[in-house]
């Protein structure tokens, strides 16, 4: 995984690039991750997971994802500690047993390009399910916060301009990071998502992964003024701030 080691660049970059999100789902109920069987355990075998959205913390800091579940098809060493020292945790895009009967689950990866998955094998991770998601319509201007299924939130927000648009996708918050001023151009805190901006290639020395983050400006609510970030209002954004690492987040247009 690339992930610019400067701390402060990684900020700058983190607040100000475009926020992306992949699926459009509108407010629906939440539905049952993928499980994908094998024929000989369909019939004998409960399912992984149960309805909802799962999120997948690592036991290790460092973990091999393979390109299917096979442990003949590892790809990769995935380094969970983002630059903050703060460990993520992913979200869980499907899950299946092997021929053993051992299960493997498939996640979203905080890297370029958007929409990339990989998976893991299930004794190196901790799987919960996500209490909360995030909901962000691009047409409306709207963050909606879900909890248990049912609306707990809903904040007028600032997105992208036309030259810079909100990317839409299904990210995660993959950082957590308050800031020292609420006067500054981030506001009192800001929630690094796992996807990038598909505008920004690079952003103040980093690569333009996005973010949803405050401001003091109450002016901005329900505008299109930023480079692609989510801008929430200060006093709302406070509500924000106590979403853990993994929770769902999903830009709509």
């Amino acid at each position: 995984m690339r992930i610019p080691a400067p701390r402060i660049a990684l900020v700058l970059a983190l607040l100000t690039a475009s926020c992306s999100v992949a699926r459009d789902e509108r407010g629906a109920p939440d539905v049952a991750v993928s499980q994908r069987l094998l024929p000989s355990e369909a019939a004998s075998r409960p399912p992984l997971l149960g309805r909802g959205r799962y999120v997948a913390a690592t036991v290790a800091r460092k973990i091999i994802v393979f390109r299917e579940p096979d442990p003949a098809t590892a790809d990769f060493v995935l380094d969970t500690r983002n630059p903050f020292g703060q460990r993520t945790s992913m979200l869980v895009v499907g899950a299946r047993r092997d021929g053993a009967g051992d299960p493997w689950y498939e996640v979203s990866l905080p890297i370029r390009p958007n929409g990339s998955t990989g998976w893991m094998r299930g004794y190196e991770l901790r799987i919960r399910r996500a209490a909360d998601r995030l909901v962000i319509d691009l047409s409306d201007r709207t963050l909606q916060r879900f909890h248990g299924g049912t609306i707990a939130d809903r904040y007028s927000v600032a997105v992208g301009t036309a030259d810079s648009p909100t990317t839409t996708g299904t990210f995660f918050v993959w950082a957590r990071v308050p800031q020292s001023s609420p006067y500054g151009p981030y506001g009192i805190y800001a929630l690094g998502l796992s996807g990038f901006s598909d505008t920004y290639t690079e952003w103040e020395g980093s690569n333009g992964r996005i973010a949803i983050h405050g401001t003091s400006d109450p002016s901005d609510r329900g505008q299109r003024v930023s480079h692609g970030c989510i801008r929430v209002y200060n006093a709302d954004m406070e509500s924000l701030t106590d979403l853990p690492m993994g929770t769902p987040v999903v830009i709509r247009r």
